[in-house]
C-alpha cells in the first residue's frame, strides 16, 4: 500500500515529500477541465517530472463531476476519455469517478441509466487496462429519499445493483469508511465481501455529535468528517483489514476536516499521516 492524499495542486508533490507521504492521488483538472477540453500536454509533463523528482507515484486520478442528465450522458462520456488519456499518458491504471444519480426517475430506472453510461465506458477501460472506481457517497436506500441526491454508492445493495446492471470488472469501488460509518453500516465486514471490487480506499474519519443527534435527530447534520485518527473509526483495525484482504493499492486521505481547515489545512494532513503511516509502513522513519 502506499499513503498519499487527494489534490488538484501540483505544487503538493513537494508538500508530500516533505511530509513524508509516498503517493498522491490526483485532480484530472490539473491538467484542464476534462469537460471541456484534452488534458494539456505541458501539465502531464510537468507531473511526470514532479512524480520523477519527489519519488511520489499516483494511485489514481480522480473525476467527480456526474452525468444526471440524459444530456450529460454524452459529454461525460467525452470527458472520461480525456481523463483515461491522462491516466494512460502517466502510468495510472485506476480513475476515481462518481456514478451520478437523477432524482427525476425511480431507484430501477436509475440502475437503468447507470448502465446505459457506464456500460460503454466499461468497454473502454477494458480495452485499455484501466479500472473505474466509483466513491461509495450519497444515496444509500433504494425507496423514496426525503432529498434528491445526484449520486448514488452509499450502501452495498447499491453495488450489487450496479455489479448486476455492468458486470465488468472494469468498474469497482473507491472504498471511503467515512460514509457507511455514520449510516451504522460496518466497514470492516464491507471491506472483507467487496475486497475484490475495492480499487482505491480514500482515509476520512466520522465524528459522531451525540448531542445534535439527540436534538435533531438524524436528519440534522448529526456528524463530521474528519482527519483519520480524529473520529471514531479504528484505522488499526481498518488497515489491518486491508492487509488481510491482500489490498495494495493507494490509500488517499480526503481532506474534509473542519477543525484543519484554512491556515491548518497542512497540518490537519501532518495529523493524519502520523496516524496512518505507522500502521501502513510499520518500522519505517519519516522522509525528511
Amino acid at each position: 500500500m502506499k499513503l498519499g492524499y487527494l489534490t488538484g495542486d501540483l505544487a503538493a508533490f513537494e508538500k508530500a515529500r516533505r511530509i513524508g507521504y509516498d503517493s498522491l492521488e490526483l485532480f484530472a483538472t490539473a491538467f484542464g477541465d476534462p469537460w471541456e477540453t484534452p488534458p494539456d500536454r505541458d501539465k502531464i509533463g510537468e507531473t511526470r517530472a514532479l512524480m520523477k523528482r519527489h519519488d511520489i507515484a499516483l494511485s489514481a486520478i480522480a473525476y467527480y463531476r456526474r452525468a444526471c442528465r440524459p444530456e450529460e450522458v454524452e459529454p461525460m462520456h467525452t470527458a472520461l476519455m480525456r481523463v483515461f488519456d491522462a491516466a494512460e499518458a502517466l502510468g495510472v491504471r485506476t480513475v476515481g469517478a462518481m456514478s451520478g444519480f437523477n432524482s427525476d426517475l425511480d431507484w430501477d430506472g436509475n440502475i437503468r441509466f447507470f448502465a446505459d453510461k457506464f456500460g460503454p465506458i466499461a468497454e473502454e477501460a477494458e480495452r485499455r487496462g484501466l479500472r473505474v472506481a466509483f466513491e461509495n457517497w450519497m444515496a444509500a436506500a433504494h425507496g423514496p429519499l426525503p432529498f434528491h441526491p445526484t449520486n448514488m454508492g452509499g450502501c452495498p445493495d447499491t453495488w450489487d445493483d450496479w455489479f448486476r446492471a455492468v458486470p465488468s470488472k472494469a468498474l469497482g469501488i473507491e472504498f471511503d469508511p467515512s460514509h457507511l460509518y455514520w449510516q451504522g453500516i460496518d466497514p470492516m465486514r464491507a471491506l472483507r465481501e467487496y475486497r475484490d471490487r475495492i480499487y482505491h480506499v480514500h482515509a476520512k474519519d466520522t465524528e459522531i455529535l451525540e448531542e445534535q443527534r439527540y436534538r435533531r435527530g438524524i436528519n440534522g447534520g448529526f456528524f463530521r468528517f474528519r482527519i483519520p485518527g480524529y473520529g471514531a473509526i479504528d484505522w488499526t483495525e481498518f488497515i489491518s483489514v486491508l492487509d488481510e484482504i491482500g489490498y495494495t493499492g493507494g490509500v488517499a486521505i480526503e481532506h474534509e476536516d473542519p477543525v484543519y481547515s484554512g491556515d491548518r489545512f497542512d497540518e490537519g494532513l501532518i495529523r493524519g499521516w502520523q496516524v496512518l503511516h505507522p500502521l501502513i509502513h510499520p518500522g519505517s522513519g519519516r522522509s525528511d
